[in-house]
C-alpha cells in the first residue's frame, strides 16, 4: 500500500494553475498568493500551497527568517503555507512584486518575463488549494527545495509542464498535473529526511507507523483500538506505541482522537451538517458523547466553538472589505478674481494636496467606481485636500478667466484657505504642470511631490502632427456632442482615458463628463490645456519628486513622463504597465503606484 499516497490524497488538492516564467540577467521577484488572485478558482477561499519548478538554469529562493537556498534544473520549490518568498539571481536587485506582471486566469497558462539580457532561469509556477488543518502542511517547513528524481519521474514532470506551456488544456488536466508535481516533491522531501528525524513526516518512513496512520486517516469513524492498529500494522501493541510516541510525540489512540476532532471541526466550519450528524460522521454513537470529546479537545462545546469561529470569520471578512471613506464636507473659497472654488479636506494625518485635473467633481468622485480606490488610498494616513478647478465640477462654471495662471492661482487660493504651511503635493494629468509651477514658486511649502500621468507641455506645444490633428478633431466633436443626450462622443472620450475599465466605470465616466462641465467650457478647457508649457521650470524644481507614467497611455504619451523625470533634478521615475490614464483598482499598475507612493511619502 502507498501510505504517503493515501495521506496526500486526504489533502484533497484542488485547482492548480500553472504559469511559465523566464528570468533574464540579474533579477529579484517577491511573491505571495492573495485571495483575489484565485477567487475564480477558489470562490470559498482557503489555504494554498505555492510552488515553482525550475526547468532550466538556476535561481535562489528565500523566505523571511530563513537562509536562502539554491534551486537548479529539475528542482521544485515549495511554500506549503503560502508564505511570502523571494526568487532571485541577485539579492541586491529590488524585489518586483509578481502582481505587477502576472495575471492568473482559469484554463490557460499565463506567462511573464523578468529582468533583462540573457536567460538565467526558466521556471513554472503555480498553486494548489488544500484542506485546512492537515498535519502534513503543519510539519512541512515554510520553504523547501527538492530535486525531482532522475529518470522516469523527472522526465514525466518536464514533459507535462512543457505540454502545458504549449497548449491550452482544460482546468481539470492542469489541476491533476499540479497535484502530481506536489506529491512528487513531498515524496522526495520525505525520502531525503535524515536518519533520526522525528515528527509526522518521519513517521511515514516507519512501515508500522505509516500503516497505522493510513488506517486512522481512512477509517477514523470506525471503532478503532490499539489491538486492531497493531495487528494490521504487523507489530505488537507495545512496539507500535513506542514508535508512535518516539516519532509523533503521542500514543496512537490519542492521535486518532485528535484526528477525529480535526475532521469534526472542519465539518462544523463548513456548516452543511448539524452537530448530531457530525457526531455520527466521526464515529460517535450519541451527540452527547461527541460534545464531551469535542470540549476536551477544544475547551468548549461544538455549538459555542462554531459560533465563535463564525463571528471571527465575519470580523475578518468585514476587515478585508474597504472601510467607509471619512465623511466629506464640501467648502468654498474665492480665487483672486472672485471665482468661487469648491474644496474639501478628508482624513487625518499630514496634509496631502491633490491639484485639480480635468475632469474633477469632488462630490461625484467621492462615490465613483473610478476614483473611490484613489480616495481610500490617499486618505489612509493623510488629510487629503481636493478641489474642483474653475469652470469645472462644483466650482463656478461662469468665470472671468480660464488660463494656466488662473489654475495656479486656484491652487494657491485653496492652500491659503485651508491654512496649510507645508504639505505633500500630488499632480495627475495637467495637474502635474500646476504642481510644478507651484513647487517652483513656493518650494518652502512643498515637502514632496508626486506626478502621475503628467506633462510639461500641452499637445499644441509638443507639436506632434498626428496628435495635433487628432486633438483638433476631438475639439470639433466636443462642440457637437458633449452635451447631447446621445453619449456616443463621450463614450469615445472614455475609451481613450480608461480603455480597460469595467462597464460600470465606463458608464460613470461618460455621465460625469456631462455633470462636470458645459460643452463650451469643455472646449475652452481643452484649448487652454493644449497651450500649457512649464518645460523651462522643470530644472528649477527643488523638492523631492516621484514621477509615474503608464507606458501605453493614449491621452498623455509616455515620453511626457520621461521628460518630467529627465528634467527635474534628482527625481525618481517609475514606469507603469498600463494603458489607462486613470489607474484602475484591479490592475497591477495600481498596486505598484500604491507601493511606490507610500514608500516615497513615508521617507
Amino acid at each position: 500500500m502507498d501510505v504517503l499516497g493515501d495521506v496526500l490524497g486526504s489533502l484533497r488538492l484542488t485547482g492548480g494553475v500553472i504559469l511559465e516564467g523566464h528570468g533574464r540577467g540579474r533579477w529579484c521577484v517577491s511573491s505571495q498568493l492573495l485571495p483575489e488572485d484565485v477567487s475564480a478558482l477558489f470562490p470559498g477561499g482557503g489555504p494554498m500551497v505555492a510552488y515553482h519548478y525550475v526547468d532550466r538554469g538556476q535561481l535562489w529562493a528565500e523566505c523571511d527568517g530563513h537562509r536562502p537556498v539554491t534551486a537548479g534544473e529539475g528542482s521544485v520549490i515549495l511554500c506549503p503555507r503560502n508564505h511570502r518568498h523571494r526568487l532571485f539571481t541577485d539579492p541586491a536587485q529590488p524585489a518586483r512584486d509578481s502582481h505587477e506582471f502576472v495575471s492568473l486566469t482559469e484554463g490557460s497558462l499565463a506567462r511573464f518575463a523578468v529582468g533583462e539580457g540573457e536567460e538565467s532561469a526558466a521556471f513554472y509556477c503555480g498553486f494548489l488549494g488544500v484542506e485546512a488543518d492537515h498535519p502534513l502542511l503543519d510539519c512541512l517547513p515554510p520553504l523547501m527545495v527538492v530535486s525531482s528524481r532522475d529518470g522516469q519521474s523527472g522526465d514525466w514532470l518536464r514533459s507535462n509542464l512543457r505540454f502545458l506551456s504549449e497548449t491550452r488544456p482544460p482546468p481539470e488536466m492542469v489541476s491533476r498535473i499540479a497535484e502530481l508535481l506536489f506529491a512528487d516533491a513531498v515524496r522526495n522531501y520525505v525520502g531525503a529526511l535524515p536518519k533520526g528525524a522525528q515528527g509526522w513526516l518521519a513517521g511515514l518512513r516507519d512501515p508500522a507507523v505509516a500503516r497505522a496512520l493510513a488506517i486512522i486517516h481512512a477509517r477514523f469513524a470506525d471503532e478503532l483500538d490499539i489491538e486492531l492498529l497493531a495487528r494490521e500494522s504487523g507489530v505488537s501493541r507495545s512496539v507500535l506505541g513506542e514508535r508512535f510516541v518516539s516519532l509523533l510525540g503521542e500514543p496512537p489512540m490519542r492521535y486518532c482522537s485528535r484526528w477525529r476532532m480535526r475532521v469534526a471541526a472542519k465539518l462544523l466550519r463548513e456548516g452543511r451538517e448539524n452537530s448530531a450528524s457530525i457526531a455520527y460522521s466521526v464515529g460517535f454513537q450519541s451527540e452527547a458523547a461527541f460534545t464531551r470529546a469535542f470540549k476536551r479537545e477544544y475547551g468548549e462545546p461544538p455549538a459555542t466553538w462554531k459560533k465563535r469561529h463564525e463571528e471571527r470569520e465575519r470580523a475578518v471578512s468585514a476587515a478585508q472589505r474597504p472601510a467607509a471613506l471619512p465623511e466629506q464636507q464640501v467648502r468654498y473659497c474665492h480665487a483672486h478674481d472672485g471665482t468661487r472654488l469648491a474644496w474639501s479636506r478628508v482624513g487625518k494625518g499630514p496634509p496631502l494636496v491633490k491639484t485639480a485635473n480635468w475632469l474633477n467633481h469632488i462630490e461625484q468622485d467621492f462615490a465613483s467606481p473610478l476614483w473611490r480606490h484613489w480616495l481610500h488610498e490617499l486618505t489612509a494616513g493623510h488629510a487629503l485636500v481636493r478641489y474642483d478647478e474653475r469652470a469645472n465640477g462644483l466650482s463656478d462654471w461662469d468665470t472671468p478667466e480660464i488660463s494656466f495662471e488662473a489654475f495656479v492661482d486656484d491652487l494657491e487660493s485653496v492652500v491659503d484657505c485651508a491654512r496649510l504651511e507645508r504639505f505633500d503635493l500630488l499632480g495627475i494629468s495637467q495637474g502635474a504642470a500646476v504642481a510644478v509651477a507651484f513647487a517652483v514658486r513656493h518650494p518652502e511649502q512643498v515637502r514632496r511631490m508626486v506626478l502621475c500621468g503628467g506633462y510639461a507641455q500641452g499637445w499644441k506645444k509638443r507639436a506632434q502632427p498626428e496628435e495635433v490633428a487628432r486633438r483638433e478633431a476631438m475639439l470639433t466633436l466636443t462642440e457637437l456632442g458633449w452635451g447631447a443626450e446621445n453619449p456616443a462622443y463621450r463614450q469615445l472620450f472614455t475609451s481613450l482615458y480608461i480603455p480597460d475599465a469595467t462597464l460600470a466605470q465606463q458608464h460613470w465616466f461618460t455621465d460625469v463628463q456631462k455633470w462636470s462641465a458645459s460643452a463650451e467650457n469643455a472646449v475652452r478647457l481643452q484649448r487652454v490645456l493644449s497651450e500649457i508649457d512649464v518645460a523651462e521650470l522643470l530644472p528649477a524644481v527643488r523638492v523631492p519628486t516621484l514621477v509615474l507614467h503608464a507606458r501605453h497611455d493614449q491621452v498623455v504619451p509616455y515620453s511626457c513622463g520621461e521628460q518630467l523625470a529627465r528634467s527635474i533634478p534628482g527625481s525618481t521615475f517609475v514606469p507603469l504597465d498600463s494603458g489607462n490614464h486613470i489607474l484602475l483598482a484591479d490592475e497591477p499598475a495600481w498596486k505598484l503606484f500604491v507601493r511606490e507612493t507610500r514608500a516615497f511619502l513615508a521617507d
